[in-house]
């Protein structure tokens, strides 16, 4: 398994070496997300890489958006200006629809490090997150931190998070049961390979390099966090923009059973739909339904 920590050399420099500027540029440009890959650093705009530097000093870029690559010499501000219009130009010109990028950049800003975060009660830890060894490739993680239990950073529950937009996203090949089945198989392929310490470890390492690193907006609070070994993670769908007058989510969701039997009922994540009566995307433990109370409504 790959781990996303990063080293404690690349993680000075970025603390207060030759990367500190970049950091800071991030940390000031809410369009912005650093994500730590283990050996490298990616940033994301709109959650299209926008820039990625190795362990090994080398930065790397997406030629085809037309990004020009940087050095150890670019003037970070106006790097990050120029690539954000030219991956803005980029979307234009090719007409990709990237809504459901973009609100998984507004829920890690909402959540993480918006005037409103340390009002709700998930941080977000990762996105675009991979392990290619178990098949599992999620849209975010994150770490379910109740508000009201901030005393105690110690067995908080992981949480998978999976962004959808519209109807239209909801079934398919990459739909929701897909998704759904998918978080079963890595979960359960963890356990099989003893993997699942080992995860669990480096997501610990993550979430304190990203405290000390300043991308998680609070400051007065310095309560070591550590996931819990026993409580079953949750897996939460967003689903944006969904017509509720329509039955495709119904439809859906009526899969499931078939796919539980298949897994001897046993799922390994508590499932949970994330919902707002207000506009926004701060989560909320009181927002999140189950798959009965969307079953049971009529």
């Amino acid at each position: 398994m790959k781990n996303r920590a990063i080293s404690e050399k690349f993680f000075y420099e970025f603390k207060s070496g030759k990367y500190q500027n970049i950091l800071q540029t991030v940390k000031q440009d809410d369009d912005l997300i650093m994500c730590l890959r283990g050996d490298y650093i990616t940033i994301y705009y709109k959650s299209m890489r926008i820039l990625e530097i190795s362990e090994n000093g080398e930065y790397d870029v997406d030629k085809n958006y037309g990004i020009i690559p940087p050095n150890d010499n670019t003037n970070w501000i106006e790097y990050f200006k120029n690539a954000k219009f030219a991956l803005s130009s980029y979307n234009k010109t090719k007409q990709i629809n990237k809504l459901e990028k973009e609100v998984q950049q507004a829920i890690v800003k909402e959540n993480n490090t918006s005037s409103i975060c340390n009002e709700t009660d998930y941080f977000i830890i990762d996105i675009e997150y991979t392990q290619s060894e178990f098949d599992g490739r999620f849209d975010a993680l994150a770490v379910y931190w109740p508000k009201n239990k901030r005393k105690n950073g110690h067995d908080l529950q992981l949480a998978f998070i999976e962004v959808k937009a519209g109807n239209n996203a909801i079934g398919g090949t990459s739909g929701i049961v897909k998704h759904y089945e998918s978080v079963i198989e890595f979960l359960n392929n963890l356990t099989k390979n003893n993997e699942k310490e080992q995860f669990i470890q480096d997501i610990e390492k993550v979430i304190a390099q990203q405290r000390d690193l300043g991308l998680w907006n609070i400051p007065h609070n310095k309560h070591e966090i550590t996931l819990s070994r026993s409580t079953k993670p949750q897996l939460i769908f967003i689903l944006a923009n969904y017509n509720q007058n329509s039955t495709v989510l119904r439809n859906e969701l009526n899969l499931f059973p078939s796919i539980n039997k298949k897994y001897s009922n046993e799922l390994p994540f508590e499932l949970k739909f994330a919902t707002s009566s207000f506009v926004g995307y701060g989560l909320y433990s009181n927002g999140m339904i189950t798959i009965d109370n969307i079953l049971d409504k009529k």
